[in-house]
């Protein structure tokens, strides 16, 4: 997530409960990954992007499931349903063998019901982070 850039990786999907603890380093990388001319890093690597090989955006599929924990996949959830039904979907899309075009990259916020919505105002403040990658001084 520290690197220059996240660009030209393969097809991501990048799933996270809304509840787990890294849930906003995993938005935060999503965005870096698939919009690295907007999202460039820490303070540290400025400059850096800019000689960077690695600019072409990364097509990235990232999902929030409301509620759930981190791992929350190894509980009987309708939402680890939901959620191993799209990773198999994601699978035969990028494996397929006609060449299809991949969808753009997406951002969603999925509910209990499995309703799909655009990311929540509050899923949004960790691109106001000024010190990513800074280790906090100890006292």
């Amino acid at each position: 997530m520290l690197a220059e850039s996240l660009g030209n990786l393969p097809p991501l999907l990048l799933i996270a409960g809304d509840d787990e603890r890294l849930r906003d380093e995993a938005i935060y990388f999503a965005h870096r990954s698939a919009e690295p001319t907007k999202y460039k890093g820490p303070s540290y690597n400025a400059g850096k992007f800019e000689k960077s090989p690695f600019q072409t955006p990364t097509n990235t599929t990232f999902e929030i499931y409301e509620e759930m924990p981190h791992d929350f996949q190894f509980v009987d959830y309708v939402c680890t349903k939901i959620s191993y039904d799209r990773i198999a979907k994601f699978i035969d899309r990028v494996t397929n063998t006609f060449n299809e075009p991949l969808p753009p990259s997406s951002y969603n916020f999925i509910n209990l019901k499995g309703e799909f919505s655009p990311l929540k105002e509050r899923h949004k403040k960790v691109f106001n982070w000024e010190k990513i990658g800074i280790p906090h001084e100890m006292n």
